[in-house]
Parts: structure tokens; sequence; C-alpha cells
């Protein structure tokens, strides 16, 4: 083979050229060492370049080609669930590796909710705590001994209901003397009926008594007339005289014990009320409608009155409650009668309670330099307790703006509240200060300008996922 080469002629720059007009061309054409080796170098430089290049391009444009060709399978896999669903779209997640990290998880029918921006009066914030309507230790007002006692702690009783009974066997038999006494006087008087109509000139006695001073007096004149013509002595006409006055006192003196006996019937009648009220007192009644805080007797046990009455339970009424306010002094100005409170209580955090100020202290506490303002709180349900501490806001005439968000799309973990923000397409979690809840709508105090978009369901969604319509 190198024989053959050496061979060869060698081409040289003085060597004839092939003639242009000759159709047919050599069948090898050798160029020198130094200029295909030059040439070959050319060739490893320019495919270096090129590797290096599309290596740059691919690590720069992988992420973004990755991201298309999951969005392709997510779509396609979309596209057979909205098949299968009867032609209904979805929502889902993009795949990992775009904005950020975003994660992959793929869930249907993840819907959004706007914020809602209302306007609404500026607040006064106060702590205060609840109190009772009413609270009264009811006390018996007459003695004797515990019969039976008709409710216990924490049943609720309305206005008449028998608390205690205590036996009522002597205060009986007194007011049945009391009668008799009563009836005997009427006899006396021959009342029958209503002593309003007695008429003591009616009374037999009176009747006779001044038939009598009629007579005396008739024969007293007549005796006089006798007496001036002499047909009498001078100790007859004395006679008929003092006979005249003793028949005139028998008549005054009969008219006085008559109506001296109906003033006794009618203090007999006073008396008999009086037992009959002593009767009726052997029932402990309750003096409004209410809950009993406490039972303080027991049946058999002696129970007193007058100054030492014994007190045989406690009665509160708790609807509707007193809400009892501290306010600071530089802010008395702003409490008028009438204003509406908003109160909240650790019992029920997610409730919040209304109430409308209605007495307003006419002083300020020298210790404190604050005064107190009760308002008036209903309370049907019977949930709140009185002595419970509320925190509350009082609406004053300023106007203010509030974010309102619906209480689905809250979640809490704990003592922190938080939310899923729609951005770019991504979920994002977002802490806010909750406020108040009314009509399913929980007011966002800090954390939103109003002009986001939440995650209608945030137990689905992770912080970082990504929403595809």
């Amino acid at each position: 083979m190198n024989a053959a080469l050496a061979e060869r002629p060698e081409i040289t720059s003085d060597s004839p050229t092939p003639d242009s007009t000759n159709d047919t061309a050599p069948d090898v054409v050798v160029m020198p060492g130094s200029e295909a080796r030059t040439r070959r170098g050319r060739w490893w430089l320019i495919a270096a370049a090129v590797a290096v290049i599309g290596g740059a391009g691919v690590w720069h444009w992988y992420p973004e080609i990755v991201a298309k060709a999951n969005g392709l399978r997510g779509e396609a896999a979309s596209g057979s669930e909205s098949e299968q669903s009867n032609g209904k779209a979805t929502l889902g997640f993009a795949a990992p590796g775009t904005d950020g990290g975003a994660k992959t998880n793929t869930a249907s029918r993840i819907a959004t909710v706007p914020l809602e921006i209302v306007s609404r009066c500026d607040v006064l914030k106060l702590t205060g705590s609840l109190m009772a309507d009413e609270r009264a230790a009811v006390a018996s007002n007459t003695s004797g001994i515990a019969k039976r006692v008709r409710v216990d702690r924490g049943d609720l009783v309305k206005k008449g209901d028998v608390l205690v009974q205590i036996d009522a066997t002597d205060a009986r038999n007194k007011l049945a003397e009391g009668q008799a006494m009563l009836d005997e006087l009427k006899a006396r008087l021959g009342l029958d009926g209503d002593m309003k109509n007695f008429n003591p000139f009616d009374e037999p006695e009176v009747k006779l008594a001044k038939a009598s001073d009629d007579l005396a007096a008739s024969n007293f004149r007549r005796s006089k007339d006798l007496f001036a013509k002499k047909v009498i002595t001078a100790e007859e006409f004395e006679r008929s005289q003092t006979e005249r006055d003793l028949a005139a006192q028998r008549y005054r003196q009969s008219l006085f014990q008559i109506k001296q006996a109906y003033q006794v019937c009618k203090t007999a009648q006073i008396k008999l009320a009086i037992l009959t009220k002593a009767v009726d007192d052997t029932t402990i009644r309750a003096p409004f409608d209410g809950w009993v805080a406490e039972k303080l007797v027991a049946p058999g046990e002696q129970i007193s009155s007058g100054m030492q009455a014994t007190k045989v339970v406690t009665l509160v009424r708790i609807d509707p409650l007193r809400l009892s306010l501290t306010v600071p002094q530089q802010d008395i100005g702003r409490i008028q009668p009438g204003q509406t409170v908003w109160f909240r209580v650790d019992s029920f955090r997610d409730r919040v309670f209304k109430a409308h100020v209605r007495y307003i202290a006419p002083i300020v506490a020298n210790d404190t330099r604050s005064m107190v303002a009760e308002a008036l709180a209903p309370n049907p349900d019977g949930a709140l307790r009185p002595g419970l501490f509320a925190t509350a806001e009082l609406e004053l005439p300023k106007q203010q703006s509030s974010v309102l968000a619906p209480v689905g799309a809250v979640q809490w973990n704990g003592e922190v509240c938080k939310v899923f923000v729609v951005r770019d397409g991504i979920a994002r979690a977002q802490v806010v200060a909750p406020g108040n809840v009314a009509d399913g709508k929980m007011e966002i105090r800090s954390g939103l300008t109003g002009k986001e978009i939440l995650v209608a369901n945030p137990a689905r969604v992770h912080d970082g996922d990504a929403l595809h319509p």
C-alpha cells in the first residue's frame, strides 16, 4: 500500500489543472496536508461551539419545557375527567417547578370568592361584665315550718310559681277564729252583707232610744204648758224635765254604742284580711321570672319572719342582662343613651351579642377616673350568664370601611386565623386578624385590603399550590 502511494504522482502548484471544458472530473483531489488539518480543526471548533450553545439553551429553557409538557398532560387529564363528568369544566393544580416552586395537587371544583367592603360606624372599644337585671333573696313574710320546697338550684320559674310551702295549720286556725269574731259583730249590728251600707239610725236600739226621747220631749212640752197655767206643781214640772234630759242622753248613748260596735266590726274585718294574708304568705311565690341561683332551706326547717326573716331562695332574672361598661374619662363625652354595643365573651368566641346603652352614671370614680355605663342585652336563649367578662365595641356616629370575608373561607389553626389569597394563579396563605361575625361573614380587621380573591374552601389547598382554570 505504501508502495502504491509512493508511485502516485504528487500534485503540486506546477502541475496542470483540469481543463474547465472537460466534462470528466478527476476521481480524487488531494489537498496539501497542512490545509486539510486546518479545516479539520475549524470543524471541531464549530461543533464544540454548537454543543455548548445547545446545552446552555436546554439548561435555560428546561423548566418551561417541562412545565408545558406537564400542562399538556394536565389538560389531557382534565379533558378526560370532563368527559366523564358530562362535559363540566373543573379546576386543577399546576405541576411542580413553576412560579418559584408551586406544588402539584390535582383537585376539582376549587372555587374562589371575592371580599366585600362595607361602610360601618366607628367604634369605641370597652370592657365590662354582665349582671343580672334583677336579683332577689326571697324571704318569708310569716313564721312556720317548711313543709315542702318545690324548686332546686338552676330551675327556671315564672312569676307566681310556688317556691316554698310552709305548714299553714296554725294560720288557718287563726283565720277561722277571726272570721267567727267578725260574724258575731255583724250579727250584733244586724249586718248580713256589705258593711258599706251601714246606717246607725236604722238600728233597733237607736230607734227605741229615739222614740223614748221623743216621748219625753213631748211630755215636757205639755208639762210646761200646764205649769204655766198652774195646773201642775213645780215638782211635777221638774220631773218631766228630768225625764226629757234622761231620754235624750239614752238616745245619744245608744247611737254612740252602735257606731262603736260598727268600728269594732270594721277592725275585725281588717284583722280577718291580715289573717287571710298570713295564710297566703305560707305559700312563698316567685316575685318575677328568673332562675333559681341558690336554694337556702330544706323541708322541716324553721322559717322566721320580720327583721330576721329567713331567706329561702336566691332568684335572678337573666333576660335581659345588664352589661356594665367601664368608660375612661377621655371618652365620657362620646357616650349617649340608646347607642348600640356589640360585645363578645370568652364562652362563645364565635358569637357577637348586641345591647343598647340605657344608663349612664352621673359621677366619675376618683380611684379609676372612669365612669360606668350600663347597656341592656337581650338574652332569650339564656346562653349568657351574670358575671361573665365581656369585650365590647360601642358604635359611634363616625363612619369607617370594613372588609368582610365569608366564614367558610377563613381557617383556624389553634389561635391563628388565616385565609388563602389567589395571587397570579397561586394560593398564598395570609394570616388575618378576625373581627365580628354576622350573617355568615367575618370582619377582617387587618391583613387584607378588600381587593383580594380568596379560596372558598381553604381545607383543600396548601400554601404555594397553583390554581389552573
